[in-house]
């Protein structure tokens, strides 16, 4: 017998599927909120590479070659993790692999065990790699000394300031930005993000061309 007021095409069973569909709905929609706003803080982002004959990889744009890294970052004073100073410029006549990286960095992560194998493999051929960190040396120095113990890095780790990153980002945001610089001192590649089967033969095709064997 139907209540007093019940509509006459009142079904429980249908009243209960609409709510249970609209709960999964509900779900569905806050579980790719969430994995949205995490990939979007992970910074895991499509490699670009720069190069002599493209600015922009994913565009298939080719600009002019990008201009040499500025007077103000070569010449700039980097304080070393291990307590000396250094400056970009320093290391003329060698093939240069800078790293602008931070240990909370997942992508960053991922690329430092290659660059360890690319600073162990090419330093014979005269390539130099240094990592600098964008991080505060007067709060991180011991978390990024532990850092760098843990991942067996083999090259000198430096810090970034303000002033560096932006010099050598030139407007673009995210790390890490990988540069390869020639013993002549202009941008061979600039990558911006990592992807292993793409970054790493891109970094040594580069690297083989600038610092040949034998």
């Amino acid at each position: 017998m139907r209540p007093e007021n019940q509509p006459p095409n009142y079904s429980p069973n249908y009243t209960w599927t609409a709510t249970r569909l609209g709960l999964i709905i509900s779900a569905i929609i806050l579980v790719a909120a969430i994995a949205y706003t995490f990939y979007q803080g992970s910074g895991a982002k499509p490699p670009v590479a720069v190069d002599l004959s493209s600015n922009d990889a994913s565009s298939g744009v080719n600009p002019a070659a990008p201009p040499p890294l500025p007077d103000s970052v070569m010449q700039a004073s980097i304080n070393m993790l291990d307590g000396q100073k250094t400056k970009l410029a320093d290391y003329s006549g060698k093939v240069l692999v800078v790293d602008l990286w931070a240990t909370w960095c997942g992508p960053c992560r991922q690329e430092i065990p290659h660059l360890v194998e690319i600073a162990k493999e090419y330093k014979s051929r005269g390539v130099e790699v240094i990592g600098l960190t964008n991080e505060d040396p007067e709060t991180d120095a011991e978390m990024v000394k532990k850092f760098s113990e843990v991942f067996n890095i083999n090259y000198p780790i430096g810090w970034a300031d303000e002033e560096m990153q932006v010099g050598l980002m030139r407007g673009r945001n995210g790390i890490p930005q990988t540069f390869i610089i020639g013993r002549d001192g202009k941008v061979l590649k600039h990558f911006v993000g990592f992807n292993a089967a793409i970054s790493v033969p891109q970094m040594k095709a580069v690297l083989e061309a600038a610092a040949p064997a034998g």
